[in-house]
């Protein structure tokens, strides 16, 4: 099957589709994401009303699928209504945890140097020193993969997408791990 006829599986097509996913194909899994994916960024947006937010709750959806799959069952729910209870709920994680905060949070949230004009940079190096350092001690409570991008990005200055090229990972994934690093960092930094 090619991604294209994936617009007019059936049902069964849909299961054994998952059936492969389980035993870890990666085409199979490409057809699925390729079809579900707009969908369901369409789906979480309704919810979420933030473009950015919703791709990365698809991304975690469907990351969640494959590393899930094992755990769909064909007797209990269609494989649309599996994903989509998946993405249903990250959403309304999503909107629980950030219930009465801003929904995005963004680099500059915990970077004042971006604040800054070039030529103030300097005068306020003592403070971003500080921060850096801060930073730094509260990098070991994310994640791997969090922690090489933040590295990457914030202390060695690297462009987005040659972080990409050298983790060989997506450019929206850079992205996503900045953001979910970035509220980490200031969710550790806020209770310490």
């Amino acid at each position: 099957m090619i991604a294209d006829e994936s617009e007019t599986l059936s049902k069964q097509e849909w299961n054994e589709c998952m059936a492969k996913i389980k035993s870890r194909d990666k085409h199979a899994y490409a057809m699925l994401f390729h079809y579900y994916s707009p969908r369901l960024k369409q789906f979480a947006f309704r919810y979420i009303s933030n473009e950015q937010v919703a791709i990365e709750i698809v991304q975690e959806a469907m990351a969640a699928v494959w590393q899930k799959a094992h755990l769909f069952d064909a007797h209990k729910s269609a494989v649309s209504t599996w994903i989509y209870t998946i993405t249903r709920n990250l959403c309304f994680d999503m909107l629980r945890k950030q219930k009465g905060k801003e929904l995005h949070v963004r680099a500059d949230d915990i970077w004042p140097t971006d604040y800054c004009p070039p030529d103030f940079v300097d005068h306020y190096s003592p403070e971003t020193d500080r921060l850096k350092e801060q930073i730094i001690h509260f990098l070991d409570n994310l994640p791997k993969p969090q922690r090489d991008v933040v590295r990457a990005v914030y202390l060695q200055d690297l462009p987005h997408q040659e972080v990409a090229d050298m983790y060989d990972i997506p450019l929206g994934t850079v992205k996503s791990r900045l953001r979910l690093a970035v509220e980490k960092l200031r969710l550790s930094m806020e209770e310490h």
